[in-house]
């Protein structure tokens, strides 16, 4: 049995066409029936390295059954010269997430994943506190479980 945070996060890989660029962390977020795959905008663009990824894969679980079995799913993020994506901002302006949508449609049909939604928002009205225990799930470095392909998880805590 996979514990559901496992298939929250994939991994991605950016490319320039057939090129593979870098390995990255990706999770999904749904919302209004919509599906979001939520990464680092330095994954998807980045002006002081000159990294100009023109599409992502991700690695979707096709099988659930056997958790072995996995596809590598392409993600353009680009249109008609425009991107795809959606760039995130607080009251300082723009930081380092983005959003882009995935069409469900064009997944896999066994697809396995699982996704945040809004219920898993922190309130902003609650302040978390210093020495707070989190989970770090991801693949650093492109480091995953090799047999499963599923993310590595650190117990970490807040610091100041």
């Amino acid at each position: 049995m996979i514990e559901t945070i496992l298939l929250t996060t994939t991994r991605v890989c950016t490319f320039q066409q057939q090129h593979l660029l870098t390995n990255a962390s990706g999770f999904f977020f749904e919302r209004d029936e919509r599906l979001f795959l939520v990464t680092s905008r330095h994954v998807l663009i980045d002006q002081p390295s000159q990294h100009f990824p023109d599409r992502l894969e991700i690695e979707l679980h096709i099988d659930p059954e056997d958790m072995a079995r996995s596809t590598g799913f392409s993600i353009p993020l680009y249109r008609n010269g425009q991107s795809l994506w959606r760039q995130g901002k607080d009251s300082s302006g723009e930081i380092d997430v983005a959003v882009i949508e995935l069409e469900r449609s064009a997944l896999p049909p066994t697809a396995v994943h699982a996704a945040f939604n809004p219920l898993h928002l922190q309130d902003p009205d609650k302040q978390v506190e210093v020495g707070s225990s989190v989970l770090v799930v991801g693949f650093p470095l492109g480091f995953h479980d090799s047999l499963h392909h599923l993310p590595v998880v650190r117990q970490a805590g807040i610091a100041s």
